[in-house]
């Protein structure tokens, strides 16, 4: 597998893209990422993703029990 990466300090209303002959008239996938972008705040990555629920007590049913109509 072939990839080209370029990264683009100023980046115009259009990019031009040469590709190597190995590549052309092939299908692609073209993938544009901001480099800027900060990511996730410091507050949502301390949060817990899932809420955790506490129970007094836990009760595992048995098979024929879980299946009894």
């Amino acid at each position: 597998m072939h990839a080209i990466r370029s990264i683009v300090d100023d980046a115009a209303n259009q990019l031009l893209i040469e590709l190597p002959p190995e590549l052309r008239h092939r299908r692609l996938e073209v993938i544009v990422l901001p480099l800027d972008d900060q990511g996730p705040t410091a507050d949502a990555q301390l949060r817990p993703r899932y809420q955790t629920l506490r129970v007094a007590e836990r009760v595992i049913v048995g098979r024929d029990e879980l299946h009894e109509r």
